[in-house]
């Protein structure tokens, strides 16, 4: 009984590997600052999300700020409408934005859902 146990117990808190894969990049019309978009999924044992991060053009981070969390996966549309705003456009979203900036390093973030 006891290897049984070990065995299982090994299996359940095995650590998990996540996948997170840039699906989307926006530029400023300054080129200043980057957005980049991924989803994230851990496989069986979380939803997977949609992160959309910020982050200066000239940044040698991979994944800047994160400003929008999204649980499950939707498709978002990210448009720049000025130097220091983004509009965040995820029809279907509700309540699954778990995260939403208004700003975020003097950029405003509108995200409409």
């Amino acid at each position: 009984m006891l290897p049984l146990t070990a065995a299982l117990l090994a299996t359940v808190t095995a650590c998990t590997v996540c996948t997170e894969q840039i699906v989307d990049e926006t530029t400023s019309p300054d080129r200043q600052w980057t957005t980049r978009t991924t989803v994230r999924d851990c496989g069986n044992l979380a939803a997977p999300t949609v992160n959309v991060y910020l982050q200066r053009t000239d940044s040698r981070a991979r994944l800047g700020e994160i400003v929008v969390l999204v649980r499950h996966t939707h498709l978002l549309k990210i448009a720049w409408t000025g130097r220091a705003q983004i509009h965040i456009d995820c029809p279907g979203c509700g309540s699954d934005v778990r995260i939403a900036r208004s700003s975020a390093h003097g950029i405003s973030i509108v995200v409409s859902r």
